[in-house]
């Protein structure tokens, strides 16, 4: 008993000589157990309640349990840095750098549908409209998927030709797993419809066959009447455009051989559509020479058009300045003055419809022709029958040739001889009828610039 009792009196005492040592004046102090090791920050740090206690300086070399309150205090110190925001990659759509083709690659195009269809380059292909219906044996079994694939588009118009131009540029592709790496697409456009899908419904093209019924994708993509192509890279990127057979095959060929990579494509800017100007926000010139053939209407509603039998094909004269030119075979001055009003037709070939308007029945009209030597296709414009000489009369023509310009709104702007019609007279005229139709635009018509483009289409 007497020994137990000592040892615990030097127990206590040890103690408490070791923990007053150590509190006052000592250098050493029992060691203390280690810190919780720290726990992951949240994403969001909630807000301490109280301020955390900072590390006591220390008084004497350090022991390792000092070293574990410093590293747990460098520790907390990193964690508490804001993180370094990772930079993104550039996500940002662009539009594509296209090379030229080769030039034995390059279809013969009129300047106005090469125009329409390099616009897209570079830029995402247009989507689909609902009004894309797939058609014919290949398209109709399961339609095809798209993207990923290099696309071959190439315009048709079975209402008038065979689609036989896709199995050609089918053949030339060789041993290419077509429905696996190119796409070849026939697309109709919105000609002769029911004719083109009876013929396309009992193709055995190999193609991928669909039908533009509206003319909206067709215009979209910059195809008009000419059969055209376009050839699409595995981003969705229009690269190429215009080429013959050879050259859509060997420009896809090229775009198979190319990297994947993903990019984001821009979608080709669309203009804003402007506030319709009126007859008020637009300055015609105005005329005030004495006529002597015809009734004044100058600056007038203009009398209903009126067409009895188109000889040559119906003109889109919508947004166009119209010139009817009354005339008829049998007239010397008339006939003299064809090939002026030719020059005028292939010289304002964006802005400007000319119809040469005759009252003759139509075999009156093919035996004048034959006495002339001429035919249909040595007037440049267009050509149309009035037999009942309706438009005539309400131009109160009492003399031929005789000229009607018409404004887009319906106005009549000018009226005389065709002689008179000069570019001083026309090209005001045609300015102002442009800014009628297009406020922004700044072409004079003569030239297919961006407006002609624009103002021409399937959907117009």
């Amino acid at each position: 008993m007497h020994k137990t009792s000592t040892a615990i009196l030097a127990f206590v005492l040890c103690t408490f000589l070791s923990s007053a040592y150590g509190q006052f004046g000592g250098g050493f102090a029992p060691p203390q157990p280690p810190p919780p090791p720290p726990t992951e920050a949240p994403a969001i740090p909630a807000q301490p309640t109280a301020p955390a206690p900072t590390a006591p300086a220390p008084t004497a070399p350090a022991d390792p349990t000092e070293e574990e309150i410093i590293k747990y205090e460098e520790e907390n110190a990193a964690s508490a840095k804001p993180a370094i925001p990772v930079s993104s990659p550039d996500d940002e759509a662009t539009r594509i750098e296209c090379k030229a083709p080769e030039k034995s690659w390059i279809a013969k195009l009129a300047p106005a549908d090469q125009q329409a269809l390099e616009e897209g380059l570079g830029y995402a292909i247009p989507q689909m409209t609902s009004n894309v219906k797939w058609i014919g044996s290949t398209a109709t079994k399961s339609a095809p998927t798209l993207e990923g694939k290099v696309l071959i588009i190439q315009s048709i118009d079975a209402g008038n030709t065979a689609p036989a131009i896709l199995d050609r540029i089918i053949a030339a592709l060789g041993s290419m797993p077509t429905d696996d790496a190119v796409i070849v697409i026939g697309l109709q456009v919105p000609n002769k419809l029911d004719l083109a899908k009876k013929r396309l419904e009992k193709s055995n093209s190999k193609g991928n066959l669909c039908v533009d019924g509206d003319g909206k994708w067709c215009d979209a993509l910059g195809i008009y009447k000419k059969p055209v192509n376009l050839v699409v890279d595995r981003n969705g990127a229009i690269r190429y455009v215009g080429l013959n057979e050879k050259g859509a095959v060997a420009a896809a060929k090229n775009l198979l051989a190319e990297p994947k990579k993903i990019e984001n494509v821009a979608q080709r800017p669309v203009a804003t559509a402007a506030v319709p100007a009126t007859a008020k926000d637009v300055q015609f010139p105005t005329f005030t020479e004495p006529l002597s053939s015809c009734a004044d209407l100058r600056g007038k509603p203009s009398p209903p058009f009126t067409v009895q039998t188109w000889l040559t094909k119906e003109p889109n004269m919508n947004g166009k300045l119209v010139i009817v030119d009354f005339f008829a075979t049998w007239c010397p001055p008339c006939m003299a003055a064809r090939p002026h009003m030719n020059d005028i037709a292939t010289g304002y070939p964006a802005a400007v419809v000319v119809v040469g308007l005759s009252d003759e029945s139509k075999s009156n009209f093919e035996a004048g022709l034959k006495k002339k030597n001429l035919k249909e296709n040595d007037f440049k414009y267009s050509l149309a029958l009035d037999s009942a000489g309706a438009m005539k009369k309400g131009f109160g023509v009492r003399g031929i040739p005789s000229i009607a310009i018409i404004s887009s709104d319906g106005i009549v702007r000018w009226q005389g001889h065709p002689t008179s019609l000069t570019p001083a007279v026309l090209d005001p005229i045609v300015a102002a009828n442009m800014k009628l139709v297009a406020p922004s635009g700044k072409s004079n018509g003569k030239t297919s610039g961006k407006s002609s483009s624009a103002a021409r289409g399937w959907s117009n």
